[in-house]
Formats: C-alpha cells, sequence, structure tokens
C-alpha cells in the first residue's frame, strides 16, 4: 500500500526515510505518534505530517489508521491460523520476533557481526556502553565473553562513570554501543568520544539514521519491533550470541576451563546427582 503510494508521489530523500521505516516496522508505525515516527526516522515532525499528505492522506492519524488495517489484514492473509490467534497478545509477539530474526539475519548484518567480533578479538580491551533496556543484552555480551577470556567491560552506572570508562580507551580497543529506542546526548557524546579517542566503534541499533552511525566503524540494524508499543529485544539478544559464538571459535581461549575450576574449588556449584 505504502510503496504503491510513494511511487505515484515522487518523494523526497526525507519523506522517503518515513516510508521506509513505516514499511520496515509497520507494527511500530501503526500505534506510533508522529513525533515517535519522526525521532526514529530521522526528520522532524511536520515533514511526518507532510509525507502523510504527499501520500494522500488528511494527515498523521488517518495514514496510521490505514496502515494499521493493512498490517492487521496482512496478520491474517499470511497465516490462515492466525485468525483464531489475530488477538492473542503472545501468539502475535512471537510472530513478530520471528520476523524480526529473519530481518537481522542480512547479509549486511552477518558481515557486520563477524567483523565486530574480529574487533572484540584482536582488541586490548572492550568497553560496552548502553542506556535503559539495552542493560539486558549488554550483559549477556559482557559476561559470556569474559568466561571465554576476553578484557570486556560494561561501563554501567550514570554517563559521569561510563565517561571514565570511555575517555581511558585508546587505539586498538573496541567500543560496543546498544541503543534500544530512544537515544539519550549521554549515550551519543560517548560515543563520539570513544570514537574520537580512536577506539573501533561498532554499534547495534534498530534505527538504519541513527546519529550514532556516523562515528561507528561497523553497524548492525536490530529490528526492536514488538507488539503495541513495547519493544523486543530478540534480535538485538540474537545478534550478541552470533557475536559470542564467533568469539568462543577463537583458538587458544582456555579461559572457561579455568574458570570451571575455579567454581569447582570454591564449590559455587549446588548441581544435582
Amino acid at each position: 500500500m505504502l510503496a504503491a503510494r510513494a511511487g505515484r508521489a515522487g518523494l523526497g530523500s526525507q519523506a522517503e526515510r518515513v516510508v521506509q521505516l513505516l514499511t520496515q516496522m509497520p507494527q511500530f508505525g501503526s500505534y506510533a505518534s508522529a513525533r515517535e515516527v519522526a525521532e526514529r526516522a530521522g526528520v522532524n515532525v511536520s515533514t511526518v505530517v507532510r509525507t502523510a499528505q504527499q501520500l494522500d492522506f488528511d494527515g498523521w492519524s488517518d495514514l496510521r489508521s490505514a496502515l494499521r488495517a493493512e498490517y492487521l489484514d496482512s496478520l491474517v492473509a499470511t497465516d490462515p491460523k492466525s485468525r483464531d490467534l489475530s488477538n492473542d497478545v503472545a501468539a502475535r509477539m512471537l510472530r513478530q520476533d520471528t520476523a524480526n530474526l529473519a530481518a537481522v539475519a542480512s547479509p549486511t548484518n552477518l558481515a557486520a557481526i563477524n567483523r565486530i567480533a574480529e574487533a572484540i578479538r584482536t582488541a586490548r580491551r572492550t568497553v560496552v556502553i548502553t542506556t535503559g533496556s539495552g542493560a539486558g543484552p549488554a550483559q549477556v555480551l559482557s559476561y559470556l565473553a569474559s568466561i571465554y577470556g576476553y578484557d570486556i567491560r560494561l561501563a554501567t552506572g550514570p554517563a559521569t562513570s561510563q565517561a571514565v570508562s570511555v575517555s581511558q580507551m585508546e587505539e586498538g580497543d573496541c567500543l560496543v554501543v546498544l541503543n534500544v529506542w530512544r537515544l539519550t546526548r549521554a549515550l551519543r557524546g560517548l560515543t563520539q568520544l570513544g570514537h574520537a579517542r580512536g577506539a573501533t566503534v561498532a554499534v547495534l541499533t534498530d534505527l538504519q539514521s541513527s546519529p550514532l552511525n556516523a562515528s561507528a566503524d561497523h553497524v548492525v540494524i536490530t529490528p526492536i519491533e514488538g507488539v503495541e508499543r513495547t519493544p523486543s529485544l530478540t534480535a538485538m539478544v540474537a545478534v550478541v550470541h552470533a557475536i559470542l559464538a564467533q568469539l568462543e571459535q577463537s583458538a587458544g581461549r582456555s579461559s572457561a576451563g579455568l574458570i570451571e575450576q575455579a567454581w569447582e574449588a570454591l564449590d559455587l556449584m549446588d548441581d544435582q546427582p
């Protein structure tokens, strides 16, 4: 529906970004405000409204209603079983996560994942920074990679504390930045600082047009579209595990075995016989 209308409208580059976002994330677009769409597309609110009008809608609300109708109809059309499950939130969430995983496994993303793993593997040390719900996948990456024997640290706490870790980076280090949903000024500034310090910067973000990308050497686009307004972290966690899978394959890493021995020596595990 959007492609047909856009083809007739002759849109400019910023309007095309709005259409691209709505095409890639119809669930998000079906419920988002014009301001939320503008933030994620990297344009202003008036551009979103003008884009809707160029597509022959009265405004953003009219476009959103049409998009929502098309999206819900597509759920039923693609899977006859979904006629009985279209109102089941759990089923909708699982189907959306399946779509997110399929989207994240693009050749461009896979190439970037391999480059990020290599950057971590060869780095003197790696610092991971994030905000909000990005702490989940960030913790998985830093914890498991450290078990594999890599010097990787999750910089937590307020931006002042994160700045200490990033300001001590230098050429040969790697900075991994995870951004979920809205971008804070602090995370943008820390990413720019890491780039300025000479670190290799890897960004995991859901936005094709994220301001972070300008400071990044490697970018993986991880869709976070969920049910209603709740973002899903499934694709981002999957990317983290793909990076970890590459790191685990690296030769000469005996750290995991030594850690297992330490756990046993300290009698930390309460394994059942």
